[in-house]
């Protein structure tokens, strides 16, 4: 996986009463989707990588921000969401991350969707079992110790992309290692946890599928891991 500049930036959609639509970003600000006014706000901590972060989509196109909107046509609630993500991070990236950026103490939901690059680099699967415990910790404590609040997601296989077709066999059964392992953490955890991997398989014979770089997901595949997981996320809601 190829390593990218840090991205972390806010995101604000806001539905006033007359249902007129205003968007403004705001660089190293929470981002916030707010929609309704007589509503609860739910607030989302969405922790990752350049998968959760949405490298070379739009912000708006990336899976936090899709699920946010989602989830808000359903409820007609309002959603905030901040996203604690950079191009490029392995899990000791991840918490080096979280403990620099400025989190409310808790929040209604927290996902977290990483590992990618400890593949990539070669790293020793021992050093991701013990940082995803720990980075599972630390979503507990942002979800208040509440385990139905949390949702891990696993690695897509880029592999099935122009970018890792080459070394695809290599890239799958490598990826295929870390998610076991992620899953096993969470099943003895008694965590949820969703498989879009077997969804980003479909990136080989559907170009609409990866993004312009040839590597990471699409809008399209971000909105189709949404609708994977929706309905399991709206009953934590």
């Amino acid at each position: 996986m190829r390593c990218f500049e840090t991205v972390c930036r806010p995101f604000l959609i806001l539905f006033v009463a007359l249902g007129i639509l205003a968007c403004t970003n705001k660089p190293n600000t929470k981002s916030q989707q707010k929609r309704s006014m007589n509503k609860k706000t739910i607030t989302y901590l969405a922790l990752g990588d350049s998968y959760t972060i949405g490298t070379a989509v739009a912000f708006s196109q990336n899976f936090p921000s899709q699920l946010a909107d989602r989830i808000e046509g359903k409820t007609g609630g309002q959603m905030e969401v901040k996203i604690v993500a950079q191009n490029g991070w392995r899990t000791d990236d991840l918490q080096r991350g979280i403990k620099r950026a400025d989190l409310d103490s808790q929040y209604d939901l927290v996902s977290l969707l990483i590992g990618v690059n400890n593949q990539y680099q070669n790293l020793p699967l021992e050093d991701f079992d013990k940082d995803f415990r720990s980075l599972i910790d630390t979503t507990l404590k942002y979800a208040a110790g509440q385990k139905e609040r949390i949702f891990v997601v696993s690695i897509p296989n880029y592999g099935y992309t122009p970018f890792g077709a080459e070394n695809k066999a290599q890239i799958t059964k490598e990826l295929a290692v870390f998610n076991a392992r992620s899953k096993s953490i969470c099943e003895e955890l008694d965590i949820d946890y969703y498989d879009v991997t077997s969804l980003s398989l479909a990136a080989e014979t559907n170009s609409e599928y990866t993004a312009n770089d040839k590597l990471h997901p699409s809008a399209l595949q971000y909105s189709d891991w949404v609708s994977s997981f929706l309905e399991d996320i709206l009953k934590k809601l």
